[in-house]
Parts: C-alpha cells; sequence; structure tokens
C-alpha cells in the first residue's frame, strides 16, 4: 500500500506545486499589468480574465487533493471529540465514506462539462481577440478527482488497517516550538 500511497502523495504535491507557481506568475502578470497601465498607459490586455479563469480556478482546485491528504478541511468538532475513540472512528469512516462518493461524481459532472467546453472550443472575447478558456474547465475534475482519489484509499486504508502510504509532508514552524529556558 505504500507505494500507492506514496505515488498519491508526490501527485499531489505535483499539482500543488503547479498551483504555488501560478500564484507566482499571478502575481508577475498584474504587477505588469499595472506598472504598464499607471506608468506607460497602455494596460495588458484580459488581465482581469487571465486572473479569474486561468490563476483563480487552479489556485483553489488543484491543491484539493492534498489538503484531503493532510486532513487540512474546516472542522469543527464540539461534540465529537467528546465521544469514545469507538464512535469517532465509525464517524470517521462514514465521512470519509461520503466525502469519496460526493466528490467522485463532482469529479465526473465537471469533467463532462469540461469535455462539453473542450468540443465546443469554448473562448472568451477580450480586447477584439479570441482567448481558449476551455482548459480552464478541467482545473475542477483534475482537483476534485485527487481528493476522490485520496478519500477511497484512505478508506481501503481503513477498511485493512494497514497505512496508507500517504505523506503527511508537515513542515515544522520554528516560530510555533517551544523556547528552551535559558539556564
Amino acid at each position: 500500500m505504500k507505494p500507492i500511497g506514496k505515488l498519491i502523495s508526490w501527485i499531489n504535491a505535483g499539482a500543488s506545486g503547479i498551483a504555488g507557481i501560478l500564484v507566482l506568475l499571478m502575481v508577475a502578470h498584474v504587477s505588469a499589468d499595472v506598472t504598464m497601465r499607471y506608468v506607460f498607459g497602455l494596460p495588458l490586455d484580459a488581465t482581469i480574465l487571465y486572473v479569474s479563469a486561468f490563476y483563480m480556478v487552479a489556485i483553489a482546485f488543484l491543491p484539493l487533493g492534498l489538503v484531503e491528504q493532510k486532513d487540512s478541511h474546516i472542522a469543527v468538532e464540539l461534540l465529537v471529540e467528546r465521544f469514545p475513540n469507538r464512535i469517532q472512528t465509525v464517524l470517521l469512516f462514514f465521512a470519509t465514506l461520503i466525502t469519496a462518493i460526493v466528490t467522485a461524481a463532482v469529479t465526473v459532472r465537471t469533467g463532462q462539462e469540461a469535455m462539453a467546453k473542450y468540443v465546443t472550443g469554448a473562448y472568451s472575447i477580450e480586447a477584439g481577440g479570441k482567448i481558449l478558456t476551455w482548459p480552464t474547465y478541467f482545473y475542477l475534475p483534475a482537483g476534485f478527482g485527487m481528493m476522490s482519489v485520496v478519500a477511497f484509499w484512505k478508506l481501503i486504508a481503513m477498511v485493512t488497517g494497514k497505512d496508507s502510504g500517504l505523506s503527511l509532508m508537515t513542515v515544522e514552524d520554528p516560530y510555533l516550538a517551544e523556547e528552551e529556558p535559558n539556564v
């Protein structure tokens, strides 16, 4: 199980890395647009389209697999943390099962929509030019698909009782570490 878990972790890290690179590209693009607009009076065409359709969608959806892998979704555990461990385990199983099913359904539906946009060659007209937008529709099934794969893999690990092999990739924050007392 560990080799497959490591492969899933590697794919999630790659997708999140792409999203991170797109953050940097977005900052550079917007900065160039602002500079060109206010210094030279020549704004870059279609900056808003690129930011809203290309950068932001990828940044929001590509890391979903890694978020699920690290259990980093927002959770409120007012009552559940007080339940016995056995009940917490059962609830975790059902929550993960629901996550896997729902994200798989969303993956299928957004994949269908992405294929429809690809077939029709979806585009936007911006500043008199035609900009293809159909590639942006594939970010959603990619992100939800990886989230679904991670959830199903966690379920398999729960049922078999084996280590999933998913890397948590945690980084120690030196500012949160307890300070050593001065002697």
